[in-house]
């Protein structure tokens, strides 16, 4: 398990949106979905509900 990707994890979850989250952790937005993608799928897990209208 990627520590990383629990940081990002944790800010996303914080912050609830995806390019906002992905600037304070100075990283492209398509990276932090791929780093929430692989950590979903290494848990087995989706790790956010996504629903229309919402930020995630």
């Amino acid at each position: 398990m990627n520590i990383d990707y629990l940081r990002y994890f944790v800010k996303l979850a914080e912050i609830r949106h995806y390019t906002k989250a992905a600037e304070q952790l100075c990283i492209t937005q398509p990276s932090l979905s791929h780093a929430i993608h692989l950590l979903e799928t290494e848990l087995g897990v989706p790790l956010f509900e996504k629903t229309a209208g919402t930020p995630l």
